[in-house]
């Protein structure tokens, strides 16, 4: 079973001009380690490029805002002046030296622009994902002006040495809430129809293909469905990215919005669902997600979500259910999963157990950390090993 692991995870995979050297990615995960003023630190350059390190293909590092007013963390990565180059640069840097191919995540928070920075929500139109919140309503003029701001970022990114971008449209951002029947209500261009709804997705990944160049990569985060009323239809999410693929998307990363909400953050949120798995959620909870959308477009599709079991992994790419898999809090924890796998080690990884620690803490405005690795900017230090020493060292048995 090992070989079988080995064949399907670890083959090159082309999107653009770009090989990457395996089927595994980093998904991209907010950290808050970037610095008050938005800039890369040397304890991100140390967290990636150990990532790096451990043996996937592709990193895509997290999502950077494209406006000082967009942003949905604390202390969130900016990607929206020329003066976050050299920092990012840093970035992309640490990770190609070791192999990896690296993307940068850009995004508007739209609806969930953080709001402990004191800016106020904006979003298509006045519908909010917080209680209480209102966001204010962009006109057609602003949404364009939005087009250039992630153009802007695409550019910076490439001067930084990035290989390409995602654009996050699922999870309610900006470009999301713009797809969603339930948080669009406009009657304009960018309002109504699905084609309309997807339009600004579109028209952002057609601006950053005018600017950059066919062979700049452009990949795209998307909700594939939605349990909401209204919601996305899985049918309706094969549209989108099929609209948003004939624009020139070069890989789709299939995420949704169906998984109950973690409860230690659902009072924050007036929507019943959302996208994170829990301890409980099944392995793989959106791989029929990607599989529907793979069979609507000739681009690479990106599942994630709870994929740490090699075999599982491995399986849906031969099974056709997507292109490439990716892991988020995984690698949080064992970032040499990709590595150990690729060495017939699996019995090796230690596995992450969704305890939602580094999401709530995420979500908290901290710093993200790790309930077994206590060292997140280096090589793993875990709890259970701390543990074992100290029984050792006082006379216990291990």
């Amino acid at each position: 079973m090992v070989e079988r692991v080995t064949h399907a995870l670890f083959r090159p995979v082309q999107f653009a001009s770009v090989t990457a050297k395996n089927r595994v990615v980093m998904a991209p995960m907010v950290t808050n380690f970037a610095s008050p003023d938005d800039e890369a630190t040397d304890r991100q350059v140390m967290y990636y490029a150990e990532r790096a390190r451990g043996g996937v293909g592709t990193i895509v590092v997290e999502a950077s805002a494209i406006h000082p007013h967009a942003r949905i963390s604390s202390r969130q990565l900016g990607s929206y002046d020329d003066r976050f180059i050299p920092g990012l640069a840093r970035l992309a840097k640490a990770i190609k030296e070791q192999g990896a191919v690296a993307l940068l995540q850009l995004c508007h928070g739209g609806p969930k622009i953080f709001s402990g920075a004191g800016l106020r929500t904006e979003s298509v139109s006045p519908v909010g994902i917080r209680e209480g919140d209102v966001p204010r309503s962009l006109t057609a003029g602003e949404l364009r002006k939005v087009r250039q701001e992630f153009v802007a970022s695409s550019c910076h990114a490439r001067k930084a040495g990035f290989d390409g971008v995602e654009l996050h449209a699922a999870h309610f951002y900006l470009l999301s809430a713009s797809i969603s029947p339930f948080t669009n209500t406009r009657t304009d261009e960018y309002g109504g129809s699905i084609v309309n709804r997807a339009r600004l997705s579109r028209e952002t990944v057609e601006d950053i293909k005018a600017e950059l160049g066919p062979e700049f990569p452009v990949w795209v985060r998307i909700n594939a469905c939605e349990e909401l009323d209204p919601g996305l239809s899985l049918e309706e999410g094969q549209q989108v990215v099929s609209i948003i693929a004939e624009g020139g998307a070069d890989a789709i990363h299939v995420s949704a919005y169906t998984l109950p909400i973690n409860k230690r953050i659902k009072s924050m949120v007036r929507i019943p669902v959302g996208a994170v798995p829990m301890k409980e959620t099944p392995p793989g909870p959106f791989l029929e997600y990607a599989a529907a959308i793979r069979r609507v477009v000739d681009v690479p599709v990106i599942a994630v979500g709870k994929l740490d079991d090699p075999v599982l992994a491995a399986g849906a790419l031969l099974d056709g259910k997507c292109d490439l898999i990716a892991l988020a809090r995984q690698l949080l924890c064992d970032p040499y999963w990709a590595r150990k796998v690729d060495k017939g080690q699996d019995g090796e990884i230690v596995h992450c157990r969704y305890c939602m620690t580094c999401h709530t803490a995420q979500q908290r405005g901290e710093d993200v950390r790790c309930a077994q690795n206590l060292n997140l900017c280096g090589q793993p230090i875990y709890k259970r090993h701390l543990a074992e020493s100290q029984r050792t060292r006082f006379g216990d048995a291990p």
